[in-house]
């Protein structure tokens, strides 16, 4: 038996290890959305950019799940389809007006730093278990950084440039990916597939969202690289890194999984730095040193 326990334990071990891997990929992932947003044709818009992304990736994801479907049974129930639709539907469009008003920096780091403390809070009342020390501490480093990264760490950021209705929607923004991360865990845990669980909060808001294209134009698919934009932005970002963050889902508690997802803002200063010739400063450079150290102390956490 002791060899039987042992062996179980490093499974498990080597689950959440990889679970931790695809989280931290699939947040480098979304980090390069505002690449690829930069270089969108000038006629694309929050609405109908957000609202193709979700078409494009909810399609992505059923095939994804259609193909594989190795783990779990069944579809999400309809209540809890619903929740986590609107939850779908509220963190992208109110992430997309959040940084259309804001700004990149500090659309992020509102959106960001506010969805781990929301998903503390929501898996604490949902589970009626209290958040840890451990991740706690984790948290309170990662979010730090992330201020330094958004807030200081670029030069061009100025304090009279925050708009207070984009920082209310980037607060949206977080709850609502709070509010999908939390029903998608507690789907998986009832024994759904994980991919199959993500295909169908995404579809679901992709039909929520699919109206606002009646009222703004998507014909800037049409015209400079557009198609391949939207394109890179529903497979890759949705299709491709919402079928790891539900494999993550499937072997971490949320509040981990939404803290390990600070690593996206590091991959956007990165690339803005790199690609779209971004000053960051050095206070940047240390907020990226804190979100590290606050990875480092949650990806060690065990449920």
């Amino acid at each position: 038996m002791p060899l039987v326990n042992t062996v179980q334990s490093m499974t498990a071990v080597t689950r959440r290890q990889h679970a931790t891997l695809a989280v931290l990929v699939s947040a480098a992932i979304f980090g390069t959305t505002g690449t690829m947003l930069v270089n969108a044709p000038a006629a694309a818009d929050p609405y109908s950019v957000g609202a193709l992304r979700l078409l494009v990736g909810g399609a992505t994801l059923a095939v994804v799940a259609a193909r594989t479907h190795s783990a779990g049974t069944g579809v999400p129930r309809a209540a809890a389809l619903i929740v986590g639709a609107v939850g779908v539907a509220v963190f992208q469009l109110c992430y997309f007006l959040a940084v259309d008003r804001t700004g990149v920096a500090i659309g992020t780091v509102a959106t960001i730093g506010s969805g781990p403390m929301m998903g503390g809070v929501l898996a604490a009342f949902v589970e009626r278990r209290a958040p840890t020390r451990q991740w706690l501490v984790g948290t309170a480093l990662g979010v730090a950084g992330i201020a330094l990264i958004g807030l200081v760490g670029q030069a061009d950021v100025e304090v009279a440039s925050v708009n207070a209705a984009g920082i209310g929607l980037a607060f949206l923004a977080g709850l609502g990916w709070a509010v999908f991360a939390t029903v998608g865990k507690r789907q998986i845990d009832d024994g759904r597939d994980s991919t199959t669980s993500m295909a169908a909060m995404f579809t679901g808001g992709a039909i929520l969202l699919a109206p606002l294209l009646v009222w703004h134009d998507p014909s800037w698919v049409t015209s400079g690289g557009g198609a391949m934009i939207a394109l890179y932005l529903g497979v890759v970002t949705v299709g491709v890194a919402y079928t790891l963050y539900g494999y993550a889902l499937r072997h971490l508690a949320t509040p981990s999984v939404l803290t390990l997802t600070l690593l996206e803002p590091i991959t956007a200063a990165v690339l803005g730095a790199v690609v779209v010739h971004e000053h960051l400063g050095p206070a940047g450079w240390a907020g990226i040193a804190l979100v590290l150290a606050g990875l480092a102390v949650v990806a060690t956490i065990t449920p």
